[in-house]
């Protein structure tokens, strides 16, 4: 697959991930010309023509969504043997990844994808889209903190093959609400049940209902009430531990009744938390009672009693609050992370905080001179006689040597750049009489200096040699006629690393245009001579092995 050119104009680079319904590539789009996320049908489900054309209608539909958090369709195509969907090329790691590789997210990050992606799907909702099968691994995190939510348009395909989605069912399960588990179509509501599950998992990488079958997780989820985040993670503040039970509800009465319901929450919470002031909470005023007729008179005697003894008792309780608090005051830690030194010193002065410098170290999350911890943490609560707080100070992300890349082809410079850490840039081509057509001939940063993690590579690819003129290329045509015809040799080799038979392509434009002169598969290893007829003068001969450019002569 690698190497070749789909639809004649998606060129594959590598492989960057399987799933139960597609294999995904790399892609070079040669019309956009841009790198793309191309998701190739698995043959089982592809051979299902309907079910084929069902998800190429889906993600054409899902192409009108044009937001900062989503990534965009591009196209979409099941007309030939198989079904691809060419989608916006994220940068990054999935939530999925994340957790697994580093544990619980913090909450502040967690806190800003949760605020992306209900963003997200908010304004695909107000289109009348609903998402129907989120989970981790369909949110990207960019190296620059880009947020996209992928995979839009599948779920309402598989709505009308219950076969096809009974077979993917079991990866969704946990994420799906539970009227989606028991038949019922996604909904806005379904999707705010499967961003709390989302939420719940980046904060204590467990999900909130375990099971080894469907069944009894589909059970858990009617009958069983989950453990709390903030249960398993003391960092989760209350509210946004409230925020996720919400969403967390098997009954769509209790659960947020939209998105936006929920996203106004969270942006309160983290709005709240990064400027270090307690959420206002409001609670339901109470109906007032109707006055029994005829009992005015003595009742407002009586009110007029009880309001004097009351204001009585108000003021003795609040001497006797005044005091205790002045025996024991506790102030709430306000958010640091994030903050210079200075700005952190300047909060802490303002709530009577002693601010501790507790050192310096390195994190992906912080830039170099901003706050990256602090204990306690924001919005706990500490005694004024012993405001303390402890922050460590980010040096930045730890650097790591630039591996070199230069001699492999672009497909084993990407392996080897990921292992080392690093992503792969911006990638051009240029002619090169030294180096393998597909071959890297240099990089940017160079080799062995060292860089962030995540730092992208910029490469240029080898063309091969530049096409020459006649007089200055060989060989020479084999004969000359009198007349308009020329006869050319033309000698090819297949690579012989290639995977499976290779198509040989053979170009020719002269005086007759553009057309096919060969086309015929041959195995890896395989080295022959053809000849080639043009008419005229100012002939190109250009030679694809496998879909590649290798050859690409002048004659004038």
């Amino acid at each position: 697959m690698i190497g070749r050119i789909i639809n004649y104009r998606y060129e594959v680079l590598e492989k960057i991930g399987d799933g139960p319904l597609f294999s995904v590539y790399r892609a070079r789009d040669k019309v956009l010309n841009k790198v793309v996320a191309l998701k190739v049908m698995h043959k089982e489900f592809a051979a299902n023509r309907e079910f084929a054309a069902a998800v190429e209608s889906s993600y054409r539909d899902a192409a009108r969504l044009a937001h900062p958090n989503i990534a965009r369709v591009i196209d979409a195509d099941s007309s030939g043997e198989e079904c691809v969907v060419a989608c916006e090329f994220v940068r990054g790691v999935s939530v999925q990844e994340r957790v697994k590789r580093a544990g619980p997210v913090s909450v502040s990050l967690a806190l800003d994808i949760g605020v992306a992606i209900l963003e997200a799907l908010e304004y695909a909702h107000e289109l009348g889209v609903v998402h129907g099968d989120i989970k981790p691994s369909d949110i990207i995190v960019g190296s620059d903190g880009e947020i996209k939510l992928t995979d839009f348009g599948l779920s309402r395909a598989l709505a009308d093959f219950p076969v096809i989605y009974d077979q993917l069912q079991p990866r969704s399960i946990h994420y799906q609400a539970p009227e989606v588990v028991e038949g019922g179509l996604p909904t806005a509501a379904s999707d705010v049940y499967s961003v709390g599950v989302v939420l719940y998992q980046m904060l204590t990488n467990a999900l909130p209902f375990g099971g080894g079958t469907i069944a009894s997780v589909a059970l858990k989820k009617v009958k069983e009430s989950p453990v709390p985040p903030r249960s398993i993670n003391g960092a989760v503040p209350k509210l946004l531990n409230d925020i996720i039970l919400k969403a967390l509800e098997p009954s769509t009465e209790h659960r947020y009744k939209s998105v936006s319901a929920m996203l106004a929450e969270l942006r309160a919470l983290r709005e709240a938390l990064r400027l270090g002031r307690p959420v206002p909470i409001s609670e339901p005023a109470q109906p007032a009672e109707a006055e029994p007729e005829g009992e005015s008179e003595p009742l407002a005697r009586s009110y007029w009693w009880w309001l004097g003894l009351f204001v009585v008792a108000v003021l003795v309780s609040l001497g006797l609050t005044m005091l205790v608090i002045g025996q024991r005051a506790e102030i709430q830690v306000p958010q640091f992370l994030g903050l210079t030194w200075e700005e952190a010193q300047k909060l802490a002065e303002e709530r009577g905080i002693e601010l501790i410098d507790d050192g310096r170290v390195y994190s992906d999350t912080y830039e170099a001179g901003k706050i990256c911890s602090a204990i306690p943490p924001a919005g706990t609560m500490i005694s004024k006689n012993r405001a303390q707080v402890r922050v460590k100070i980010s040096l930045g992300p730890s650097t790591v040597e630039v591996p070199d890349l230069t001699g492999m082809s672009e497909a084993d410079a990407n392996e080897a750049a990921v292992k080392a850490g690093f992503t792969i840039g911006k990638v051009r081509q240029a002619y090169s009489d030294k180096v393998p057509i597909n071959a890297v001939i240099s990089q940017d940063p160079e080799p062995g200096v060292r860089r962030p993690p995540g730092t992208a590579i910029d490469l240029v690819i080898s063309q091969g040699p530049k096409p020459v003129p006649q007089s200055m290329e060989e060989p020479v045509p084999m004969t000359r006629d009198t007349g308009e015809e020329r006869r050319f040799s033309v000698s090819i080799e297949v690579p012989s690393d290639a995977e499976g038979a290779q198509e040989v392509l053979i170009k020719v434009t002269d005086a007759d245009g553009e057309r096919v002169t060969y086309q015929e598969l041959h195995d890896p290893g395989d080295k022959f001579t053809t000849s080639v007829v043009a008419r005229g003068s100012n002939i190109r001969i250009k030679v694809y092995v496998g879909g590649v450019l290798v050859k690409d002569v002048f004659y004038k």
